[in-house]
């Protein structure tokens, strides 16, 4: 039997049919248009590195999507093919969420301001006199015609001629690999000349990145009208629609990369992989994942050096000789697009330090963890309210000392009268009516103490787990007192007054014992971030949890806090997910 993919053009579905299945459209048929309109969401790419979504994502959007009525904002009609749009649809409480600003803030997606299929229409007529002959001119132009994306397994096409007097790049000349025109070459590591380094043993820079082995790449003042020229120079006379067919790359080839923001860059490939390639742009040291279609293998202006200069701190070792992640993000937040001024202590390029002009590191201050809060002794039963759920085993849980203080003689309430709670309670509302005079948080590694405001306009005790953008500065972080997670821009976050270390976090960290999830489940909607267990399970045990008041029995503090969750009644919680078909017993 023969089984074809058809995708139905009426509904954009993909399916798998047998070739029996399949008869002629009729002609009558074929003037009416397809009902179906492809659309890509805009301003957000997958996150990784990767220019591949992932099926979390696309289950998490199928979730919010499928069957369901939305609203579509269509961002540039003029686009062919797929239709740029914004998609508003209602979530679980029935509000209107814009679909790219969901995935953003679960971490799914970064915001970045180009769609998901890419190609360039140029006219071939250049009017820059201004670049020499050795430099190439590559000039292609399409006719009234439509491309389709690009893929590293297809190459794009293209269904029109250039003119006589310019180079056109064929097919044919990329199979033969003739070499009669001097000016389009094939570039390896070693064809652009090393950067030049300013004379002067100080000097002004800014910095373009920093690299996860610590270099630190620099572009000096002095050289930034140059780069802008050759950057306008690039856009006006590389008029390319990348790779035309399939091509073996090699480490360390020189090729002309088509960034994120759509303009030409030198490059040379760093990386290999299965359809995607790690690419350097040489003359800001970036480093990022591109599909081979927006990669063309050839060098531009060899006899112009690169203008960005990778320096390394002077006299600066990272601990264990190896530069951990959390180091890097500190040095992206620090020098990223900020002027520094250089001092050079070697002759070569590599051996150079810096002073910030800007922000000193040692201004910021390294505060201590917050305080563990101390748990009843294992296999006593006490009081508990659920503040939040990250799955139906998982769950943050806050002792409850009201309920506690009753089972206290009156001494002991009178003397815990002012307890930990209420003065934490006390120590918010004065933060919440001085909010203003507290200075924004400048130190984002991770799990550095904060204050963050919370949807409410509240300020609440948070830690910073990780830094999720950079331009602008957004970082995950979790509210300890309650156990939930968020992802906030910069201007949200404050430094900590040093008296509210001084209280335990009240939201402890539990995984609840005696049932597991359906080795066999039939529910396809499952929780994107833990796929073991279904969406109807987590809303299930939610509607068990939200807002009642429970009671646990530790079991074991080591290596995590595992409880027993009950009901008033002393039924175990999780007995009701087992009725219902969403969980089996653990014995």
């Amino acid at each position: 039997m023969v089984h074809l993919h058809v995708m139905l053009y009426d509904s954009g579905a993909v399916k798998t049919v047998d070739v029996s299945c399949l008869r002629k459209l009729e002609e009558n048929m074929k003037i009416m248009r397809m009902l179906a309109i492809e659309c890509s969401l805009v301003d957000i790419r997958p996150t990784g590195g990767s220019m591949q979504w992932t099926a979390t994502v696309c289950e998490c959007v199928s979730y919010y999507l499928s069957g369901t009525q939305a609203k579509i904002i269509i961002q540039e009609s003029d686009v062919a093919c797929p239709l740029p749009v914004k998609i508003l649809c209602k979530d679980e409480a029935g509000q209107f969420i814009d679909i790219s600003e969901h995935l953003i803030k679960k971490g799914l997606a970064f915001r970045n301001r180009r769609f998901g299929h890419f190609y360039i229409l140029s006219d071939s007529d250049s009017n820059s006199g201004s670049i020499p002959k050795e430099h190439l001119e590559v000039h292609l132009e399409q006719e009234n015609s439509q491309l389709d994306g690009c893929n590293s397994e297809t190459a794009c096409a293209l269904n029109s001629a250039a003119p006589e007097k310019d180079f056109t790049v064929s097919e044919r000349e990329h199979k033969s690999k003739q070499t009669e025109e001097p000016l389009l070459q094939s570039g390896v590591d070693k064809v652009y000349k090393p950067p030049v380094i300013p004379e002067m043993k100080i000097f002004q820079a800014v910095v373009s990145c920093v690299g996860h082995d610590g270099t630190i790449y620099v572009i000096p003042v002095s050289l930034a009208n140059e780069l802008n020229r050759l950057m306008t120079e690039i856009q006006c006379n590389f008029k390319c629609l990348g790779l035309l067919e399939p091509y073996c790359w090699k480490k360390g080839e020189a090729c002309v990369v088509r960034g994120s923001d759509t303009m030409w860059y030198r490059g040379k490939v760093t990386e290999l992989g299965a359809g995607t390639l790690q690419v350097q742009y040489i003359d800001r040291g970036s480093v990022e994942k591109i599909p081979q279609c927006h990669l063309y293998p050839t060098a531009l202006y060899t006899d112009i050096p690169p203008f960005c200069i990778p320096c390394q701190l002077y006299k600066t070792v990272p601990i264990g000789n190896f530069w951990q992640q959390d180091a890097v993000d500190v040095l992206q937040e620090l020098l990223t697009d900020e002027e520094v001024e250089i001092h050079c202590f070697a002759s070569f390029f590599f051996f150079l330090t810096y002073i910030m002009n800007t922000r000193s590191s040692r201004d910021i201050p390294v505060l201590p963890p917050y305080m563990l809060p101390s748990l009843p002794v294992p296999g006593d039963t006490f009081p508990v309210r659920v503040t939040h759920l990250v799955s139906p085993k998982e769950v943050y849980i806050r002792l409850d000392p009201s309920e506690s203080l009753k089972k206290q003689s009156d001494t002991e309430r009178d003397a815990n009268s002012n307890s930990a709670l209420e003065s934490l309670d006390e120590a918010l509302k004065w933060c919440n009516k001085n909010v203003d005079s507290l200075p924004p948080l400048t130190n984002f590694r991770t799990e550095m103490p904060c204050l963050v405001e919370y949807n409410d306009g509240l300020w609440y005790r948070a830690k910073l787990l990780a830094v999720k953008e950079f331009d602008p500065v957004k970082v995950l972080i979790q509210f300890v007192d309650y156990g939930n997670f968020s992802v906030v821009p910069a201007s949200r976050l404050r430094q900590i007054p040093s008296h509210l270390l001084h209280y335990p976090i009240q939201a402890v960290r539990a995984l609840l014992a005696g049932f597991r999830p359906l080795v066999y489940d039939k529910n396809k909607k499952r929780i994107p971030y833990c796929p073991e267990w279904s969406m109807e399970a987590l809303w299930a045990m939610m509607e068990c949890v939200e807002g009642k008041q429970l009671s646990a029995s530790i079991l074991a503090v080591s290596p995590e806090v595992t409880i027993s969750l009950y009901e008033d009644d002393q039924n175990l919680v999780h007995m009701k997910l087992i009725e219902m078909g969403f969980a089996d017993l653990d014995e």
